[in-house]
């Protein structure tokens, strides 16, 4: 019988063991242990959710970390396929599909560092893929989580002369999610006291707030960065929902085969966590 249990306050199934939350290719134990016991800021804040069904890091992980792990073809076919979601079919830079993919590595200084779910790394482009799931975008003044991320993604970029790019991955459309609460203010955006999946609008109301027509509200985001193109900021922004990426993650999987998936056995992924 089955020692996991569901949580009486969210519904998630808590498992007994994290390892059971996470789809793991073979010779990636070590990797997922390494990631799941990772600290940001002096926390394992990865190990104190990693049980539950309702993780974003374990989603993360196994949808991204099954993503690198793929024989370079298949790998390719899903990153542009991917990109081309997340940007209405605008071809993907070169260096998108022949990048480096990292899952929660950290970027930026202190005290703007943060730790991203997912990046991707290659020539002349960076790119940090944002995910959420259950949870809405959190609030930290003066910025919220989409402006830190663009904020840090950008000067880092400047930093290694790339260009900079932000996707996000969420439940459902940025259209659907906004929906949700059509009318709100950016008060009502920055109340605090809103949280939980009631919460979950937020996300893309500040996606929007910033890739939309105007870019008067990025502009004043990125105010004090040298040299910051509010407008290519702006057009590099993407939305994918977890729909796009569980698909063609699975897609790209099954035109591996079944022998990608023995030889990985004998040869493990070197991918980085």
């Amino acid at each position: 019988m089955s020692s996991n249990k569901r949580s009486s306050s969210t519904g998630a199934i808590v498992f007994s063991d994290y390892r059971d939350n996470f789809v793991v290719w073979p010779g990636r134990e070590p990797a997922l242990e390494t990631f799941v016991n990772q600290r940001h800021a002096g926390r394992q804040h990865k190990l104190l959710h990693a049980k539950s069904s309702n993780s974003e890091d374990a989603l993360t992980w196994s949808c991204f970390d099954t993503l690198r792990c793929l024989p370079k073809e298949s790998q390719t076919k899903a990153m542009q396929r991917l990109w081309e979601d997340a940007f209405d079919k605008i071809p993907p830079p070169p260096g998108f599909l022949s990048g480096k993919i990292h899952i929660g590595k950290s970027y930026g200084k202190k005290p703007e560092e943060t730790e991203v779910d997912a990046s991707v790394e290659g020539d002349g482009i960076l790119v940090f893929i944002e995910a959420k799931f259950c949870s809405p975008m959190s609030l930290h003044k003066p910025h919220d989580q989409i402006a830190r991320k663009l904020r840090v993604g950008l000067k880092e970029a400047q930093r290694s002369k790339k260009t900079f790019y932000l996707i996000i991955v969420d439940i459902a459309s940025k259209e659907i999610l906004r929906g949700l609460k059509p009318g709100a203010s950016l008060a009502e955006a920055w109340d605090t006291k809103l949280c939980g999946f009631a919460a979950k609008w937020r996300t893309a109301y500040f996606f929007c707030l910033y890739s939309g027509t105007s870019v008067t509200p990025l502009t004043e985001v990125l105010k004090d960065i040298p040299g910051a193109d509010a407008c290519a900021a702006a057009a590099n922004m993407g939305w994918l929902t977890w729909s796009d990426v569980f698909k063609t993650v699975l897609r790209a999987t099954i035109a591996a085969g079944s022998g990608a998936v023995l030889a990985s056995a004998k040869f493990p992924c070197t991918g980085s966590g």
